[in-house]
């Protein structure tokens, strides 16, 4: 059975210039809006709304180049203020091909997941998202936190499944089958943002 520990951690990075030609692992996460959020909250932190992520997503890009290592740009669906295609269209722009739904409202639950779903700002809008990327050409990582959202994300295609640090044994067993069907299989949310 698998655990937690033993499912490899997807490497966050929050600075361009950190990427060197040897990264860990078979994917990176990029979100510079994680920046300063070395705690264990950080998933949950970083959606509060004095982040504006995919504008400091965006203005990094413009000053960097991804390295040629696997980065998927971590993409806030929910963004009130920008289009998913209008997001994506600067990505390419940016020579940017690769994303992932990061930050993600699989870090709440409770009555506050249940009040976004109902306003629409939930997993449909992150699958919306994922799938007009697949459609448009770009690799994608989903982050996930059920089954269903995660068959979701392998119907339209995407590149691999990245769990939520609070998925259970079982959960995690679900999903290692259903990554058998991407290329590159299943990552963990990393337990905090990597300082280095």
């Amino acid at each position: 059975m698998l655990s937690p520990s033993t499912l490899p951690s997807i490497p966050l990075v929050t600075d361009l210039t950190a990427l060197t030609g040897d990264q860990p692992g078979s994917a990176t996460l990029y979100c510079p809006s994680c920046e300063g959020l070395a705690g264990s909250a950080y998933d949950s932190l970083v959606l509060l709304p004095i982040h504006d992520a995919n504008e400091r997503l965006l203005s990094e890009l413009r000053n960097g180049v991804l390295s040629e290592a696997p980065v998927f740009a971590g993409v806030f669906a929910l963004d009130p203020f920008r289009r998913h295609v209008d997001i994506l269209k600067a990505l390419k722009a940016a020579g940017c091909h690769r994303v992932v739904n990061f930050p993600s409202v699989t870090a709440i639950d409770g009555e506050m997941r249940v009040s976004l779903e109902d306003f629409g700002y939930g997993v449909a809008a992150e699958i919306s998202l994922l799938s007009t990327a697949v459609a448009k050409g770009f690799s994608a990582l989903a982050v996930v936190d059920s089954f269903d959202m995660a068959q979701e994300a392998v119907a339209i295609g995407v590149s691999g499944l990245v769990a939520v640090r609070h998925a259970n044994d079982a959960m995690l067993v679900e999903l290692s089958k259903l990554a058998h069907e991407n290329s590159l299989g299943l990552f963990r949310l990393p337990d905090a943002v990597d300082r280095a």
